[in-house]
């Protein structure tokens, strides 16, 4: 090869990987998670929960929180007005998780009405098991955001699972 087809090579990898640092930069931005989750709604995020990603584009904005053991995910998502959340969405898929990607033996154990923002919202409470074998309780929650339909997942291992703190974070939603 010449010189200068390597040197074009090496340029466009380095330019490549600079261009996907920066991405992957922008959509961990703790600042920019938090302005696009607030954009769906306002709500006191629980003690122990960090920023972990965010994606907005077209229509459809998506902000995501992270447990510090990395093992409970919140994931707000507001789609278009009446457009519904698909059946992945509710189930719980997190897009940038492999490890919970594959989803087993889904049981429905609850399904209430609340009220979000002044406006009736459908709560389904969920168990299922992941990929790994570990049982995983969700609360699906659909509601009316700032900008359209939105829904919040709430994924959490059985084991870690509390009912009042989970009410409580719902009940903070406004």
């Amino acid at each position: 090869m010449s010189k200068n087809i390597l040197i074009g090579i090496a340029l466009v990898l380095t330019l490549s990987c600079a261009l996907t640092v920066a991405l992957v930069q922008q959509l961990t931005d703790s600042d920019r998670v938090e302005t696009i989750a607030h954009r769906i709604a306002d709500f006191d995020l629980p003690a122990g929960y960090q920023t972990d990603y965010a994606v907005d584009v077209l229509d459809y904005t998506i902000a995501a929180y992270k447990s510090d053991d990395e093992q409970t995910h919140l994931v707000f998502v507001q789609g278009p007005s009446g457009i519904i959340p698909n059946e992945s969405v509710i189930a719980g898929y997190i897009p940038n998780t492999s490890r919970h990607a594959d989803w087993h033996a889904t049981t429905v154990l609850s399904t209430e009405q609340r009220t979000i923002r002044d406006q009736p919202a459908t709560l389904t409470i969920s168990e299922r098991t992941n990929g790994e074998g570990q049982r995983y309780r969700s609360a699906n929650l659909v509601f009316s955001g700032r900008e359209g339909t939105a829904l919040l997942v709430f994924n959490q291992p059985v084991t870690q699972w509390d009912d009042e703190s989970v009410d409580t974070f719902i009940q903070s939603i406004h």
